[in-house]
């Protein structure tokens, strides 16, 4: 039998909520017949390491007197809400990987002789939310006649999410921190963020999150850009952020103009309910985004937006990174269509090798193989 070694519980307790679990759901699956022995922080070698490995976190860790210090947040934390819940590993693990990928790209540009982006902060917060809305439209070119033959919210995000990358703009979703899909990114913790930069701005958009909510985070990350904010957003409409109030006006403009929503809006005589049907058909955005605008217009109280949001979320299909569940259409999705066409264009060439491609898009190197064959004649940037 081995002998027990003795761990501080404080430690324990730390590392099991770096997995959301307690000490005693990961004892009780070491352990079925002392569970307690291990809460009070009594393990042998072989136990401590599954434990190491179910919290996720080094083994070494557990042989601390005291919880390591809590991380530095690197960017700004517009959340407001009393129900955001504290930044996790998930987060800074997804941060990490976009800033390594945002750098990269931007040495790259810079070495290529490239100019940085004019409307990267080019307002400030006393420009009005309109001003900004129809900057973005013009310098993405986004057209509303393009938009109201699109089917669905997806092809919406995924129609104004290319127009962003065309402008120079990286944009990452994803719904699993590390392409693991044990570890679903929660929605209470972030919905998006964004880190500006005048050759590289890059936006991540949690893809947990009602796929009908893509759309407006997509567009808040956005004027964050034209501001040149980078940090944690918060697009609740219960925000008590300045700036979070003013970029969710900029979004719903650039979704929904003002004046051609109270048009249709004040078109026809009829029930709240149908109101907001007519108006998500006609713009061809989702219900959610229409009830967003209606709230920021005061035509629907917040309880009525709050509602319309939980059906949005609770009816939500799990949401899916491709269409179909094509591999290599998701690995562009997870990793901005601008940079997997670069970095496999770049290894295809000899630019890089495909290792390098592999490990800047989390992936075998065979994949930056396939995906540049399957899409090179494509590629146009």
């Amino acid at each position: 039998m081995e002998d027990l070694l003795e761990f501080s519980p404080a430690v324990l307790e730390w590392a099991a909520t770096q997995s959301g679990k307690t000490v005693g759901e990961i004892a009780s699956k070491i352990s079925k017949k002392k569970p307690e022995e291990i809460q009070y922080g009594k393990m042998s070698q072989s136990q401590a390491t599954r434990f190491a490995k179910l919290a996720g976190v080094p083994f070494g860790y557990l042989f601390l007197d005291t919880p390591p210090g809590s991380r530095v947040n690197p960017i700004a934390d517009f959340r407001t809400t009393s129900n955001a819940t504290p930044l996790s590993k998930d987060f800074f693990a997804m941060y990490d990987d976009i800033d390594f990928k945002q750098s990269w790209y931007k040495d790259l540009l810079k070495s290529l002789g490239a100019e940085p982006l004019p409307f990267v902060a080019k307002f400030s917060t006393k420009s009005s939310a309109e001003e900004v809305a129809l900057d973005m439209r013009k310098t993405m070119g986004v057209s509303f006649a393009e938009i109201a033959g699109l089917p669905n919210s997806d092809a919406v995000f995924s129609y104004l999410s290319g127009k962003a990358e065309d402008s120079g703009i990286l944009i990452f979703k994803n719904s699993q921190a590390g392409n693991n899909w044990r570890r679903a990114l929660q929605v209470t913790e972030f919905r998006g963020f964004v880190l500006s930069d005048r050759f590289a701005p890059a936006i991540f958009i949690n893809g947990s999150d009602a796929p009908a909510a893509w759309v407006f985070t997509l567009a808040h990350e956005l004027a964050h850009i034209w501001f040149g904010d980078s940090g944690i957003s918060d697009t609740d409409t219960k925000s008590a952020n300045k700036q979070e109030r003013l970029c969710n006006s900029v979004a719903a403009e650039f979704l929904v103009p003002a004046r051609d929503f109270k048009r249709v809006w004040d078109e026809r005589d009829i029930d709240v309910n149908s109101k907001l049907e007519l108006a998500r058909k006609s713009f061809k955005v989702s219900l959610l985004v229409i009830a967003r605008r209606a709230f920021e217009l005061d035509l629907i109280p917040s309880g009525k937006y709050s509602e319309i949001y939980q059906v949005v979320r609770n009816n939500a299909a799990k949401p899916k990174d491709s269409e179909g569940g094509d591999y290599y259409r998701t690995l562009p999705i997870r990793n901005s269509r601008r940079l997997t066409n670069q970095v496999a264009r770049l290894a295809a060439t000899g630019g890089i090798s495909f290792r390098e491609a592999g490990q800047l898009l989390n992936t075998n190197p065979n994949n930056v193989m396939t995906y540049y064959a399957k899409n090179s004649n494509s590629f146009s940037t």
